[in-house]
C-alpha cells in the first residue's frame, strides 16, 4: 500500500506549480488541449492535452505549423488552412470543427476556438486557442436528438435566453427567460417579429455577424445591447449556432443569450480605473518598473522606459535586461547588487546622486526595492520605484546654507538673542553671550534673568515683563537700558528690546535681543557732566565779563558825544584799552577753565 502511494506522488520538479497541475487535470478530464502559433518565428506549441488527444509523446516538441496541419484529416485540411487564413485576414473569430488522425490511425473530431494577438499595425503576431476532442459528442449526436423533447422542457426553465431564429431573422421560439429579458408579456408579442428590431442600432452589425456565421455553420459569440419592448436597455452576450435537419441542412439559428449588464458596468469601471492608474503612473517624473528573477523587464512606466531606451539606444521592451553596461562596470555591478538584495527577500531603499545621461543635469533620487511574491510566498520578481528628490535636496541644501549663515551671524554678532519664560528663565541663549557678558551658554541656561540683574533695575524689568505679555503677538516694546553683572563682576549697561512670541509654537517665549552699550552710556554721562560744568562756568563768568564790558560801552558812548577835550579824549582811550585788556584776560581765564572741564 505504501509503495502505491509513493508511485502516485508527483515529483517536485515535474509540475511547476499548483495551477499547472490543475490545468493538466482539467485538460485530461475535458479531453481538451491548448495551443498557440507564433507567426514571427513560425513555431507551433501544444499543451500536454493536445499530445494526449493525438497520442503523441510530448518530447517530440517543437513542432512547426506545417507539421501541425499534417495531423488534420486530408478531407478537412484545406478547410482548416483556409479558415486560419480567413481569421488572420478578415479578423473573424477562429472557430473550427474538423477531424484529426492520431499516430495510431484513429480519427477524432475536434472543436477548436482561438484568439489572435496583433501588433499596433493590426498584423498577427500570435494565435492562442484550445481544442476539444468531440468524437464522443459526434457519436452521441443521434442520441441527443432523441432527447430533444426532454431538453426543450429543460430550456423552458433555463435562466438564460434561448431562442430559435429563422434564416431571415424572424423569431421562431423563445423560452420564458428570454421573453422576460425583452420585456414581452406573452410569446405572441415576440414570436414572428424581427429580432433585429430589438437590437440597439449601434450594435446591429455584431448581432448580424453571429447570425450570419451560424447560417454558414460557424458558431460564434458576441456582445450587443438590446432595447426591450418597454424601453429598458440591457447588455447581452450571445452565442449563436446553426440548427440543422437530419440531412445536415441549416434550417435556423439557435442562440443562447445572457444578461451581462452588471458585468459590463464592472468591466467599464475597471477600465476607467486602469486608465486613471496608467495616466497617474505615466504622468510622473518618478521611475516605476518591475523585473523577474533573471533581471528581465516585466513592466515599466513611460519615464523609466524613456531612460532605459536612451541607455539601450533602442526602444525598451518587456524581456530586456535591466542591467546595462553602457554606463560602466561600476554602475552595472552596483545595480546588480541592489537587484540581488531585493530578490533575496529584502525590502530597502537607497539614495542615488548622479548626472542624468539624458539632461546632463545633476539628479537626486530615492530608490525603493520590494520583492514580488506569488501565492506560495515565493519571490518571483522585484518592484522598483525611483522618486525624484532633486528639488527637495536643492531646498534642503539651501536651508542648510541659510542655517549656517544665520548661525554664523548669531554666534559672531555683538547682539545676544535670548528666549525667556514669562518668569525670566532662559530657554535659549545665543553663543554671543560669552563675548558680551563672559558667561558660557550652559551657565546662562541655568540662570534666571534676575540672577545677574542690577538691584536698582529689578522693578523696571518686572514691569517690562508684565507689559510685553499684554501686547499683541509678534509686537515689541521700545528699547530700554539696564545693568547686568559681567562674569568678571563688573556691571555692564545693555540696550534691550523684547518681543512677545509666547504663543508662537516654534518659539514659545519672550525674545530678548540685547547688546552692550556701556561705553555709550559712560560717554553720554560724561557729556552731561561737562555740560553742567560749562553751564556753571558760563553763569559765573558772565557777571565778571559784564563789568569791563560796561566800562567799554560807557567810554565809547562818551567819546561819541564829541564834547570831550583832546586831553579828556586821550584819557578815555587809555581807559578803553585798560578795560579791553581786562576783558581779554577774563576771556582767557574762561577758556582755561573750560579746557580743564572738557576732556579731549
Amino acid at each position: 500500500m505504501k509503495k502505491n502511494q509513493s508511485e502516485k506522488k508527483v515529483p517536485p520538479n515535474a509540475i511547476k506549480n499548483k495551477q499547472e497541475l490543475i490545468l493538466r487535470q482539467m485538460e485530461t478530464l475535458a479531453k481538451i488541449g491548448h495551443w498557440d502559433v507564433d507567426f514571427v518565428n513560425q513555431t507551433l506549441h501544444w499543451s500536454e492535452g493536445v499530445f494526449h488527444i493525438l497520442e503523441l509523446d510530448p518530447s517530440s516538441m517543437p513542432i512547426n505549423l506545417e507539421t501541425g496541419f499534417l495531423f488534420v484529416h486530408p478531407d478537412d485540411r484545406e478547410r482548416a488552412i483556409e479558415h486560419m487564413k480567413e481569421v488572420l485576414e478578415t479578423g473573424i473569430d477562429y472557430d473550427l470543427e474538423c477531424r484529426l488522425i492520431t499516430t495510431s490511425g484513429k480519427i477524432k473530431s475536434i472543436r477548436s476556438l482561438a484568439d489572435v494577438i496583433r501588433n499596433e499595425k493590426n498584423e498577427p503576431l500570435q494565435i492562442v486557442g484550445i481544442f476539444q476532442d468531440i468524437t464522443e459528442q459526434r457519436e452521441a449526436y443521434e442520441t441527443l436528438k432523441q432527447q430533444e423533447l426532454r431538453l426543450s422542457t429543460i430550456l423552458q426553465s433555463e435562466p438564460e435566453c434561448v431562442k430559435v431564429v429563422s434564416p431571415d431573422g424572424i423569431l421562431v421560439e423563445m423560452n420564458p427567460a428570454g421573453l422576460q429579458m425583452i420585456e414581452a408579456d406573452s410569446p405572441e408579442e415576440a414570436v414572428g417579429q424581427k429580432v433585429e428590431n430589438l437590437v440597439n442600432p449601434l450594435d446591429l452589425k455584431y448581432y448580424q455577424s453571429i447570425h450570419n456565421r451560424a447560417l454558414q455553420g460557424i458558431k460564434s459569440s458576441t456582445r450587443f445591447r438590446i432595447i426591450g419592448l418597454k424601453g429598458t436597455e440591457r447588455w447581452m452576450e450571445s452565442t449563436a449556432v446553426p440548427l440543422t435537419n437530419q440531412s445536415g441542412e441549416i434550417m435556423s439559428v439557435l442562440s443562447v443569450t445572457r444578461d451581462i449588464s452588471d458585468k459590463v458596468k464592472s468591466e467599464e469601471k475597471l477600465i476607467r480605473i486602469k486608465r486613471n492608474q496608467e495616466a497617474l503612473i505615466n504622468g510622473t517624473s518618478d521611475l516605476i518598473w518591475s523585473l523577474d528573477s533573471k533581471f528581465r523587464l516585466i513592466a515599466a512606466n513611460k519615464a523609466f522606459s524613456d531612460v532605459m531606451s536612451f541607455l539601450l539606444g533602442t526602444a525598451a521592451k518587456e524581456g530586456d535586461s535591466v542591467l546595462i553596461m553602457s554606463q560602466g562596470e561600476a554602475f552595472y555591478e552596483k545595480w546588480k547588487g541592489y537587484y540581488e538584495r531585493g530578490l533575496s527577500g529584502e525590502s530597502f531603499k537607497t539614495y542615488e546622486r548622479f548626472i542624468s545621461p539624458i539632461t546632463q543635469l545633476e539628479e537626486h533620487r530615492e530608490v525603493f526595492f520590494n520583492p514580488i511574491r506569488n501565492a506560495e510566498n515565493q519571490i518571483t520578481g522585484l518592484a522598483c520605484f525611483s522618486k525624484d528628490i532633486t528639488d527637495l535636496m536643492a531646498k534642503r541644501m539651501e536651508l542648510v546654507a541659510s542655517e549656517k549663515r544665520y548661525r554664523a551671524l548669531v554666534e559672531n554678532g555683538v547682539d545676544v538673542i535670548a528666549i525667556l519664560s514669562t518668569e525670566g528663565k532662559a530657554k535659549y541663549v545665543s553663543p554671543s553671550i560669552t563675548k558680551v557678558l563672559g558667561y558660557s551658554e550652559l551657565d546662562a541656561m541655568h540662570m534666571n534673568l534676575f540672577d545677574f540683574l542690577h538691584p536698582d533695575d529689578v522693578p523696571k524689568i518686572i514691569k517690562r515683563l508684565e507689559e510685553v505679555r499684554s501686547i499683541p503677538q509678534g509686537n515689541s516694546l521700545p528699547s530700554h537700558n539696564f545693568r547686568i553683572k559681567h562674569q568678571n563682576g563688573s556691571w555692564r549697561w545693555v540696550e534691550s528690546t523684547i518681543t512677545n512670541l509666547i504663543e508662537d509654537e516654534n518659539i514659545g517665549g519672550i525674545v530678548d535681543n540685547f547688546h552692550d552699550v556701556t561705553e555709550r552710556v559712560f560717554q553720554i554721562t560724561a557729556i552731561q557732566t561737562q555740560n553742567e560744568k560749562l553751564k556753571a562756568i558760563a553763569w559765573t563768568q558772565s557777571h565778571v565779563v559784564r563789568n569791563p564790558l560796561a566800562k567799554i560801552m560807557g567810554i565809547v558812548d562818551l567819546i561819541k558825544t564829541g564834547a570831550l577835550s583832546h586831553e579828556e579824549e586821550r584819557q578815555s582811550l587809555d581807559h578803553l584799552i585798560e578795560s579791553a585788556k581786562e576783558l581779554d584776560s577774563i576771556i582767557q581765564d574762561i577758556v582755561l577753565k573750560s579746557q580743564r572741564v572738557i576732556v579731549p
